[in-house]
């Protein structure tokens, strides 16, 4: 799954609360509350504004001086997730 030029942003029925560096989510017809944890709570704090794929592995990537190419299919699989848990929404997918 290509979402190169996809923009990915927070699901405005996501609910969700900070635990210290974790974060809990869910929407309102899902009865379970998903922790997000390290890398996770990192996508998540980063999409408080919608963001490409591009976009988040170079912010991701310097702000934890990590190479974008060791952590690229890392956060691809996050937003993935997050998408499949309806908390994280696409626009405008190429593929």
């Amino acid at each position: 799954m290509d979402h190169r030029s996809a923009r990915f942003g927070r699901s405005r029925r996501v609910l969700s609360r900070s635990v210290g560096a974790d974060v809990l989510v869910t929407t309102p017809d899902d009865p379970n509350v998903h922790e997000l944890l390290g890398g996770a709570a990192a996508v998540w704090a980063d999409l408080e504004a919608p963001r490409t794929l591009p976009e988040l592995v170079d912010r991701l990537s310097g702000a934890h001086a990590v190479a974008a190419g060791q952590i690229e299919g890392q956060i691809q699989a996050c937003l993935e997730d997050l998408v499949a848990l309806g908390v994280v929404e696409v626009e405008g997918s190429d593929g």
